[in-house]
């Protein structure tokens, strides 16, 4: 219908239209596992309440305050829950035309509270330390020594040794590694030059750098560059991803998966009678930032190899002291 005048307009009408507009976009404005979450945790507020006897739309700060409460010393929620539930309450309220405010004084001490007592520590992966590193070198080369069959393992220990190797000293993510071809890797006299082409901060590719790794002044026990080559040459690998599956008949096949890092390295540690509970593929990473942190290297050096762009998260990856510079070099290796 067309409406020429504003006298032609049933002002009744278009109110319930606009707020009935208004619920729609704000119903669109959430993803649907985000709408779901929040239905959810809105139940669960609307329940407290009935409980408790309290007015949930809208409801009043002390009755907010009351279930974040009962959230983190009842059910004993994590604080990300918790504030989760929070924003769910703000939005049911906002889309009700309503209003709660996170910065209200009593809400914002009481969430400020909960952080302090049950803290916001996330579920991290187990560092893998330098003295770790080495156990599983060492084990590794130990079973090789001990095996009657020298072809079954040959190429998988040197695969695995480049892999941890590189990983831990580079700093690499797990998607770094498994993507790392053959054309990324430049050998000169001082080590390998490893382009990164796209990392997890930059997906497209369009800040590209490049990775040293030294090579070992001790010798070639812990050597990347020397596991590296004999990795190279035993596998016959010319072109393509670098770090690939071996099936049991030795046969190189495609390139490993995300999840293949975590299992070699959980496996490896285990055979060197470290305990893998929590090790993951990340643990090569936080374990670089960990081992040089003990050795007083500056933050800023550490975020040069690892290629961290927040201070934030390397100080999360610090365990017990500061950051580093190469790490070959640092660790004596």
């Amino acid at each position: 219908m067309i409406i020429n005048k504003i006298e032609d307009i049933d002002i009744d009408q278009l109110n319930k239209d606009l707020l009935d507009g208004v619920e729609d976009y704000i119903d669109d404005s959430k993803a649907n596992n985000t709408r779901k979450a929040y239905d959810r945790d809105w139940k669960s507020f609307i329940k407290f309440c009935k409980y408790t006897k309290s007015q949930y739309l809208p409801a009043d700060y002390p009755t907010v305050s009351k279930y974040l409460v009962y959230c983190a010393k009842i059910q004993k929620l994590k604080v990300s829950t918790i504030e989760r539930r929070l924003a769910s309450i703000m939005f049911k309220h906002r889309e009700s035309l309503h209003s709660i405010d996170r910065k209200h004084k009593l809400i914002k001490n009481v969430v400020e509270g909960i952080k302090r007592n049950y803290g916001t520590k996330q579920n991290s992966s187990q560092a893998l330390l330098i003295e770790d590193l080495k156990r599983i070198i060492d084990k590794i080369d130990e079973d090789e020594k001990n095996s009657e069959n020298k072809n079954i393992s040959v190429a998988r220990n040197y695969r695995d040794k480049s892999l941890i190797l590189i990983g831990f000293l580079g700093g690499f993510r797990r998607s770094e590694l498994i993507n790392l071809s053959y054309e990324d890797i430049e050998m000169d006299l001082e080590g390998l030059k490893i382009l990164i082409k796209k990392s997890k901060t930059d997906q497209r590719g369009t800040g590209s750098h490049t990775k040293g790794i030294l090579k070992s002044s001790v010798g070639p026990k812990y050597c990347p560059v020397f596991n590296y080559k004999k990795w190279i040459n035993i596998s016959g690998i010319s072109s393509g991803k670098i770090f690939r599956q071996i099936d049991r008949s030795n046969k190189i096949l495609d390139k490993l998966s995300d999840k293949a890092v975590a299992l070699i390295l959980k496996w490896r540690a285990e055979k060197a009678g470290i305990n893998n509970d929590k090790l993951a593929g990340h643990s090569m990473r936080s374990g670089i930032v960990t081992s040089l942190a003990k050795e007083g290297v500056n933050e800023n050096e550490i975020k040069k190899i690892t290629g961290h762009r927040s201070s934030q998260m390397v100080q999360r990856y610090i365990q017990n002291a500061e950051v580093f510079d190469n790490a070959t070099k640092l660790l004596d290796l």
